[in-house]
């Protein structure tokens, strides 16, 4: 019976054993064969908080873990002070290609802002990694003088040190301030008041000040006598029979104005036609200045070369004309000479 009680035992023990390496490898063989692509990022500042296997988020949802923490000048030969960060990511997780990390469409996305940076994990101290899109022109990268070993995201700076930044130079600008100025300033602005006031004379304000309030309730029931008097109605009615008026001469100029309105798109087509035309009158008018300059010059060379021509015509022109004078003058004295030929001769009792 204790032989059996101790097999049974036994067996069982080793079941038990035998299940539990079955379920941790069944848990574990996922993250073992899990792919990874290593990817790394220089800060420039402290990553207190940040250990080894530290989660690395995008957006919210886990991406990966931190591998290792160095100073680039312990990977690299440099002088630059930054901490490397390097990180292991799931290949499934992001829309490009991990394993062709540092390929065009990797760096697309770097060029598009992908960055990374320290978050804080709340109260208890830790931190992780972030990664998201940021403005590039904001966050650029980080200058290097070295070949990274692994595919490189640049990072950004934190909200925290970016928050202390900003307390800094705020606390700077309020050491610059000269507080004793400020106070010396502050106390003779009081003193010059305290002065006014001791020296006013109240008695004389509460006066005139009773005074004014007199004017003004006057002026109030002037206004009020004013408004009520047969003045004011009556100029209301002028005003309404002006706004009436005015309202039956715009109806009675509403349809000449539309009238005007629809002939001025022809107008306008008549008007610019002709204005086309008077530019083709203006464009032929050198040409036909020049052909009647031309003209002019040859009329002028003629008239020179038959000069004297013209002379002896313009001379056998005026013989004529005095023939034909002379002629007439006959003709008038003695018709018939001009038909049956000379004149008689004349008697001896006329030569007498």
């Amino acid at each position: 019976m204790e032989k059996a009680s101790y097999f049974k035992i036994g067996l069982f023990i080793i079941v038990g054993t035998i299940i539990a390496v079955i379920g941790i490898v069944a848990l574990g063989v996922g993250t073992i064969f899990e792919k990874k692509v290593w990817i790394e990022t220089y800060v420039d500042e402290s990553v207190q908080g940040l250990d080894i296997g530290s989660a690395v988020k995008f957006r919210g949802v886990s991406v990966g873990k931190v591998e290792q923490i160095s100073l680039t000048s312990a990977e690299y030969n440099t002088q630059r002070r930054y901490i490397m960060l390097r990180i292991g990511l799931t290949s499934q997780m992001f829309q490009f290609p991990l394993a062709d990390a540092g390929g065009p469409a990797f760096k697309s996305e770097v060029d598009k802002g992908l960055r990374v940076r320290l978050a804080s994990a709340g109260l208890t101290g830790g931190a992780y990694i972030e990664a998201d899109y940021q403005d590039p022109a904001r966050n650029p990268p980080l200058e290097i003088d070295w070949q990274p070993r692994y595919p490189y995201i640049p990072s950004a700076r934190s909200k925290i040190t970016q928050l202390a930044d900003s307390m800094d130079r705020i606390l700077s600008n309020i050491e610059k301030i000269d507080a004793a100025r400020l106070v010396e300033g502050v106390e003779k602005s009081l003193a010059t008041i305290t002065k006014v006031a001791e020296g006013a004379n109240f008695d004389a304000l509460g006066k005139q000040a009773n005074a004014f309030l007199a004017e003004i309730r006057d002026s109030n029931r002037q206004f009020r006598d004013l408004i009520a008097s047969g003045d004011i109605k009556s100029a209301v009615a002028d005003a309404a029979a002006a706004a009436k008026s005015t309202r039956e001469i715009m109806s009675g100029a509403e349809k000449p104005i539309k009238q005007v309105l629809a002939d001025l798109p022809q107008a306008s087509e008549k008007i610019s036609e002709l204005m086309k035309r008077l530019d083709t009158i203006s464009a032929d008018l050198p040409d036909s200045s020049n052909q009647l300059q031309q003209t002019l010059r040859r009329l002028n060379r003629l008239l020179a070369g038959q000069q004297q021509e013209i002379r002896t015509t313009l001379d056998n022109l005026r013989v004529i004309t005095e023939n034909l004078k002379e002629l007439s003058e006959d003709s008038k004295k003695y018709p018939s000479q001009v038909i049956f030929g000379a004149p008689p001769p004349p008697s001896g009792v006329m030569s007498r």
